[in-house]
């Protein structure tokens, strides 16, 4: 049986097919406006939900390739320049040590290097605030602070604990019994003392002109092995310290802090950064801290420990455990040296020579040098590294620091007591700063100024002016004496000029001497200093090159996705243009059709 086909059905069936035929053409012109596939995502779900994903990962690359990797590019070039200029101003340095090590120098060689060195030592630590965009490129986290003081500083009250290793120790040659001579001064002075050549055993300090106080209760800590202990781990994570039977453990909160619960009634509470938010229960005879690699160091007031050197009470032990309760290296025995502080300003020979009472240490303010007698010397480079860390520790105070010194947050841990009513705490730790330079990879940009040169080279710098300084003076008072030996209105005290020029010439050859050997050591420190910032150089230069293949890595990736993206998404023009010219076509044809169609009706047939 057939189905009987009306005129409203073939008429409707026609407008139909006119509609679709104009979406078509409107379609098609969208594309052809915006060379796209869709413009909606319910026109192909399929490219829709690809390109979001391709756009995602494009967006990605760009953000490494346009943003990260350039900003890393320039942190490293401008870190690298700096390096690369105080490596040449040691270089210089190296070769005026040399320069005075060779040969002998006159009076006008040793003025001139003595304003040399004086330059170049302040061109050292002005390259070490280099900045980007800034930022301090060498001071780590504190990228909105100085590496060195930038102008002469009297107020800022630093208590600094400088770690510090039997290397540390070493000789100097001091000149006892200096002739004191002003030729001013008609009467001339007693010489009959001679001046004589000593060695002394010190440890110099990192800064100088520090804070004297003759009553202060100063304690100088170093670290052993302890010997005789051991630890065991239970089941439920608890460390047990035998044989004095202490007991740690360590649990993760819901909030992300951490608890330390020792001898089972004193409870630390530790948040995400590692700083101890609660101690509660703590009787003052332990102490947390929270180290940067994650682990927990746990010290106990112990008086069982062997005696130290002093016999003094206040001792510890230190045992350091994972969170999950495994112990990390050995476990550290802890002794308290006591530490006279003496200044030169009342006797300058007994600071350097005389001990006194149970004192084997004394530290000279003015020069930031401790001083060793034959024992503490000792028991001092008996010492070893313990756990990758150094096994002394030495806190003072210094008030007032000049243009150019290192601040003391960039090398040690140490507390800022400028305002007595907020002490701010810094500890010293790792502070990598890295970019994300593609999918999954960060590289590090930064470089610390702790890596790569410390106080060491100001101090050598330092100390070398005051040697060149001395020699100058004394070869000044052997002339002057010489002068007025020659004049007629001393004739009368010749024996006591001669004497005394004998003594002048005697603190001179030990002047020079020094200056010349100080030179001599000056050309392997620097060597070590040279060799110290090179390796520092090649890391960065090493990391530049490294980013320079992920960078190039990245651009072909992103070439990559664009062009993934664009066949995803896009469309070439003479392909719709083709397509347009058909559908336009077909709407033409349709409507003509149509027009013809509706032209006859039923009436026409009969």
């Amino acid at each position: 049986m057939g189905i009987r086909v009306t005129n409203s059905m073939i008429t409707k069936n026609a407008m139909t097919n006119i509609n679709f035929n104009k979406t078509s053409l409107s379609t098609l012109n969208t594309q052809m406006t915006t060379q796209k596939k869709i413009s909606r995502p319910s026109d192909d779900p399929v490219v829709a939900i690809r390109a979001l994903r391709l756009r995602n990962n494009l967006n990605e690359i760009n953000q490494y390739y346009e943003r990260n990797i350039p900003d890393a590019e320039s942190w490293l070039e401008l870190t690298n320049n700096a390096l690369s200029n105080i490596a040449s101003v040691m270089q210089t340095m190296y070769q005026k040590c040399e320069q005075g090590a060779n040969g002998e120098n006159t009076t006008e060689d040793r003025q001139i290097l003595l304003q040399e060195l004086q330059n170049l030592s302040t061109q050292i630590y002005a390259e070490a605030n280099a900045d980007y965009a800034g930022r301090t490129l060498l001071s780590g986290y504190y990228t909105n602070q100085d590496v060195v003081f930038s102008s002469n500083d009297e107020d800022t009250h630093y208590r600094i604990s400088e770690t510090l290793s039997a290397s540390d120790i070493s000789k100097i040659t001091y000149i006892k019994n200096k002739l004191e001579f002003d030729p001013s001064n008609p009467t001339i002075q007693n010489a009959s003392t001679m001046p004589e050549d000593c060695e002394v055993t010190r440890i110099r300090l990192a800064y100088d002109s520090l804070n004297y106080d003759p009553n202060a209760d100063m304690k100088l800590e170093y670290r052993k092995v302890a010997t005789g202990f051991s630890s065991t781990k239970g089941t439920d994570g608890t460390v047990t310290v035998a044989p004095a039977g202490y007991t740690i453990k360590t649990t993760s909160n819901e909030d992300g802090t951490k608890q330390v619960v020792v001898n089972g009634d004193q409870i630390f509470k530790i948040d995400k950064t590692g700083r101890v938010i609660a101690d509660a229960g703590n009787d003052g005879s332990v102490s947390i801290k929270y180290n940067s690699d994650g682990n927990i160091e746990t010290t106990i007031n112990d008086a069982s420990l062997s005696e130290g050197l002093n016999g003094s009470a206040n001792k510890s032990i230190t045992i350091e455990t994972t969170i999950a309760g495994k112990q990390v290296g050995s476990i550290v025995a802890t002794y308290e040296m006591d530490v006279e502080m003496t200044t030169m300003a009342v006797d300058e020979d007994g600071a350097y020579t005389d001990f006194s009472g149970n004192s084997h240490v004394k530290c000279i303010a003015e020069t930031g040098e401790l001083i060793l007698d034959e024992t503490a010397m000792k028991e001092l480079q008996s010492l070893t590294n313990i756990n990758g860390k150094e096994p002394i520790t030495f806190t003072y105070d210094k008030t007032g620091f000049e243009r150019y010194e290192l601040k003391p947050e960039q090398y040690f841990d140490c507390v800022d007591l400028t305002d007595p009513s907020n002490p701010i705490t810094h500890v010293k730790q790792s502070a990598d700063i890295k970019y994300a330079i593609s999918f999954n990879q960060e590289l590090k940009v930064n470089t610390e100024a702790s890596d790569a040169f410390n106080h060491d080279i100001n101090r050598d710098v330092g100390e070398l002016i005051e040697m060149i300084s001395a020699s100058l003076e004394a070869d000044n008072v052997v002339s002057q004496i010489e002068s007025m030996l020659e004049d007629s209105r001393y004739a009368n005290q010749k024996t006591e000029l001669e004497t005394m020029l004998e003594a002048a010439k005697r603190q001179s050859d030990i002047a020079n001497e020094k200056v010349r050997n100080a030179y001599s050591q000056g050309v392997g420190n620097f060597q070590d200093y040279l060799a110290k910032i090179n390796t520092q150089i090649t890391d960065v230069g090493s990391r530049q090159n490294r980013l320079a293949i992920v960078e190039t890595r990245m651009e072909e990736q992103q070439y990559n996705f664009e062009e993934l993206k664009s066949k995803n998404e896009d469309k070439d023009i003479e392909d719709i243009m083709i397509e347009y010219q058909s559908a336009y076509m077909a709407y033409q044809a349709s409507l003509s059709a149509t027009a013809k169609l509706a032209q006859n009706s039923l009436l026409n047939f009969l």
